[in-house]
């Protein structure tokens, strides 16, 4: 998902005048990231620090961990994204300042992070599906959920690849103009492998679409499964051909605790579409039409949308936090608690608040214990 922020074709004739943002502009849009980054770090820093505090409570494990590796990755966006791009696209873009690793680097990492937040998105959907709609099957593969999240973020790093290869530095205007034309190097994709860039952007783009296509059904389905009797009971084959009833719900309070996790999922998918759906449309821009073909109007166009694009783009990594707390009463008070240094006293006495267990399954086998997920 490569934010090709100051790519230009090249063109027949030097344009009239620089395609620049004017101070006004790029002041404005430098207290607008600067205000996003402080807000992302603070949410994103405390959501992991609160999870981190409840990490010997009984509560969710999976939740916990996929929770914390999305706040993780919305850290990351912010605090390497925001910062290169105020100084190589804002204020210094041409020259592109940081030369060909940094262009490479700077993208290739914007890459991988965007792959990671909806890669985690999509495996958080599939953990609160099973949570919902088979518990048993959630039960029985908890010790993999590390697993799971370290080959996410191994197929992120390699989905990310493409991009080492196709973007670079280039010259923005033709060797032909003159013999004695000024060079003006920019981070752009490469011309020499513009098949592999509009592969990559499509790939992306596509995988984007499938992620959010892929979360809502799970989020209907969750819906409709939770709609059903909180005493409803699964039969599920055990040992020897046997058969035991597993209870689908505990108590009406594991009821409403799923329902707040599916209308967590919910907001944060609506959030993903919304703030990444300008930033997905600008990214089209760049394979739409050829570089040969980019007026100049087309490239101050693109200018312009960049930085309102990225600002709805960073507002979704500074937005989640936010929403778990709307959505979710328990992690709201962990959340509350986690500020006033509450969550991690060293005594029971020290923080009125008590994390509960909320996703249980209860084996009806004489003797079975109950299970905590």
């Amino acid at each position: 998902m490569t934010s090709t922020t100051s790519s230009m074709p090249p063109v027949s004739k030097p344009p009239e005048a620089e395609v620049r943002l004017s101070i006004y502009a790029k002041s404005s849009i430098s207290l607008t990231y600067m205000l996003l980054l402080f807000a992302g770090i603070l949410g994103n820093a405390m959501v992991i620090r609160v999870l981190w505090g409840l990490r010997r409570r009984r509560v969710q494990a999976s939740l916990s961990h996929h929770m914390c590796s999305l706040a993780s990755c919305d850290l990351l966006q912010l605090v390497l994204g925001i910062p290169a791009e105020l100084y190589g696209s804002i204020w210094s873009p041409f020259p592109w300042p940081l030369g060909n690793i940094g262009c490479c680097g700077f993208y290739y990492l914007w890459e991988v992070l965007c792959y990671a937040a909806i890669f985690n998105v999509l495996s958080l959907s599939c953990e609160r599906h099973l949570a919902t709609c088979r518990p048993l099957s959630l039960h029985l593969r908890q010790s993999s959920v590390r697993l799971r999240l370290c080959f996410i973020w191994l197929m992120s790093l390699l989905a990310g690849l493409p991009v080492l290869f196709t973007m670079g530095l280039e010259d923005v205007y033709a060797a032909d103009v003159d013999d004695q034309h000024t060079e003006l190097w920019v981070c752009t994709p490469l011309s020499s492998r513009k098949g592999l860039f509009v592969a990559t952007i499509w790939a992306s783009f596509l995988t984007y679409l499938g992620v959010l296509s892929v979360v809502g059904i799970t989020c209907w389905r969750m819906r409709r499964a939770l709609q059903g009797s909180a005493s409803q009971d699964v039969e599920v084959a055990g040992p020897g051909g046997s058969v035991q009833l597993l209870g689908r719900f505990c108590s009406g309070q594991t009821v409403t605790a799923r329902k707040q996790n599916a209308r967590m999922l919910g907001c944060i998918v609506g959030a993903l579409a919304v703030c990444w759906l300008p930033f997905q449309a600008r990214r089209l821009m760049t394979v739409l039409r050829s570089k040969d073909q980019w007026t100049e109007n087309y490239y101050r166009s693109y200018i312009t949308l960049q930085p309102i694009t990225n600002c709805f783009y960073y507002l979704s990594s500074c937005l989640t936090p936010l929403l778990y707390n709307l959505t979710s009463q328990s992690f709201r008070r962990a959340f509350v608690h986690g500020i006033t240094h509450c969550a991690w006293g060293t005594t029971s006495t020290a923080c009125p608040y008590r994390p509960q267990p909320r996703d249980c399954v209860r084996m009806s086998a004489k003797g079975q214990n109950e299970s905590y997920v």
